[in-house]
Formats: structure tokens, C-alpha cells, sequence
């Protein structure tokens, strides 16, 4: 059996994502090293923006206390750091995916399966590798 995928919202963490490989996260899943999890984002629509293979998750004690408050103030468990992340160039609509019949407050940690997630790369044009 293979490793999950998952879709997880990344509003506001765009930045952090791309160049720390980091995510703060406030819900928990079968995650395991080697899962993938696809980033998805509200723009003009929903979209995926992105995907990264997860390393490990970080908790609340690991964290310097600046970091813990920050998680404690958006009430969030803990940060995942990523093996590797790619954006999506460009970004895929999400109705334009498997997961077209999802409904948006779905999405968040929603478990993708092997052939979504082997549909979903098809349809990338091109990624950035970081």
C-alpha cells in the first residue's frame, strides 16, 4: 500500500511555503513521510497552487515561544516541514480537476486518492521545484 495524498488550504502561508517548506496546520490526518499533499487557494477560484511531500510534523513543545504563540493565537497544532514543494505554473483550477465535485469546505484535508492525484499531475503545465 502507498502513502496518502491529501488537499490542505494554505491562506496567507504562501510565502512561508515556498521558501521555509514550512505549513502551520490546525488539523491532523494520516500523514506520514513520503504523503503528498496538494495546496489549495481561493483566488478569483478555487485552485491548486501547488504540492509538497511531507518530511515531519513539528509540535507546540519543539517551537520557540514566539513561534508556540503565533500557532496558539490562529489555533493551530503545529507546523509540517516539507522533504520538497512545487508550484504549479500555471495554478489548476480546482473544477477543472477529479476533485471538481468536492465542495470547497471539503477541501481542507480532504484524503486524495492515487488516481486523483495522478490525474491531478497531468494537468500540470509546469512546476516549480524548491
Amino acid at each position: 500500500m502507498g502513502v496518502a495524498s491529501f488537499a490542505l488550504r494554505v491562506k496567507g502561508q504562501e510565502r512561508r511555503l515556498y521558501t521555509r517548506r514550512e505549513l502551520y496546520v490546525g488539523i491532523r490526518r494520516d500523514w506520514a513521510k513520503g504523503s503528498r499533499l496538494f495546496f489549495a487557494s481561493k483566488t478569483d477560484a478555487d485552485v491548486l497552487i501547488g504540492a509538497g511531500i511531507f518530511e515531519k510534523t513539528v509540535e507546540l513543545g519543539e517551537m520557540d515561544e514566539q513561534e508556540k504563540e503565533l500557532c496558539l493565537q490562529n489555533n493551530w497544532y503545529g507546523k509540517i516541514v516539507f522533504e520538497r514543494v512545487e508550484r504549479f505554473l500555471p495554478p489548476i483550477k480546482i473544477q477543472d480537476t477529479p476533485l471538481a465535485a468536492t465542495r470547497p469546505a471539503l477541501l481542507h484535508g480532504l484524503e486524495i486518492t492515487k488516481e486523483q492525484a495522478g490525474e491531478i499531475d497531468r494537468l500540470v503545465a509546469s512546476r516549480m521545484v524548491s
